[in-house]
Parts: C-alpha cells; sequence; structure tokens
C-alpha cells in the first residue's frame, strides 16, 4: 500500500559576526512525495540554504517504507562557513535518521550544526516534521 510522507523541514542560522550585528536566516520547505513498499530509498529535495555572505547549510535525505508501513527517514546534515556561501570549508555535520509513524501522526527531530573553531560562532538549527498516511 502506498504512503503519503507530508511534513515541513525549518531551517534557522545565524552567520555570528565579530564587528557588525549577526546575520541570519529562517527558511521553510514543504516536502510531500508517495512512496511505495516495494521502491528503493528516495531522496527528498531540500534546497541548500545560504546566508550571510559565507555560510550554507546543506540536508541530504532519503525516505524509505518500512516494517509495517512506517517511514525510515536517513541522511545527514551539514553546516559550512568560509568566505563565500560556495566554501567547501565543512564546519559541523550530523547523521539524521528517524522513523514517521503510520497513521498520520507527526514525527518530530532536530539537529544543531554549530562552528565551533577560534572565531567561530556561527549555528543552524533544522527542524522536521513529518506525517505518513495512506496514500488515497
Amino acid at each position: 500500500m502506498a504512503r503519503r510522507l507530508s511534513g515541513t523541514v525549518i531551517i534557522n542560522g545565524t552567520d555570528d559576526e565579530t564587528w557588525g550585528s549577526n546575520e541570519k536566516v529562517h527558511r521553510s520547505h514543504t516536502v510531500t512525495m508517495v512512496l511505495s513498499e516495494n521502491q528503493p530509498a528516495v531522496a527528498l529535495d531540500i534546497p541548500h540554504v545560504r546566508w550571510g555572505g559565507e555560510c550554507r547549510v546543506e540536508v541530504g535525505l532519503t525516505a524509505r517504507v518500512v516494517g509495517t508501513g512506517e517511514v525510515q527517514i536517513e541522511g545527514n546534515a551539514k553546516l559550512f562557513e568560509g568566505t563565500s556561501e560556495n566554501t567547501d570549508d565543512l564546519e559541523d555535520e550530523k547523521v539524521v535518521t528517524f522513523t514517521v509513524p503510520k497513521g498520520g501522526r507527526p514525527a518530530h527531530h532536530g539537529v544543531n550544526l554549530r562552528n565551533t573553531e577560534s572565531g567561530g560562532g556561527d549555528h543552524a538549527e533544522i527542524s522536521f516534521s513529518f506525517t505518513n498516511s495512506i496514500d488515497e
């Protein structure tokens, strides 16, 4: 039976500035996709978030139906900070894995990313909220 995964990914970021005020970003991205029990994991299309001229968050997740209809979410979240928003300077990375139960009850998960280098302070908070229901 096909499952409908729906929800929201919210990314809040702060570019911590030594001089001047901190630069902040708030982005919300809606996810809706249909998954079937016999298909492999499917990538969620979550756009990269860039801000402050030097920070970027990338979230790479997949979803697949497991067990008796639960949806398994797996992947990672990365915070980059450097001399531009296109930097390859990875400051923090966290594994993301959680299960969205069937029946429409929301599953919530959060990830905090932080630049802990000397002079760092940049950070991002990512929250996931998904439901899993029968696709009719």
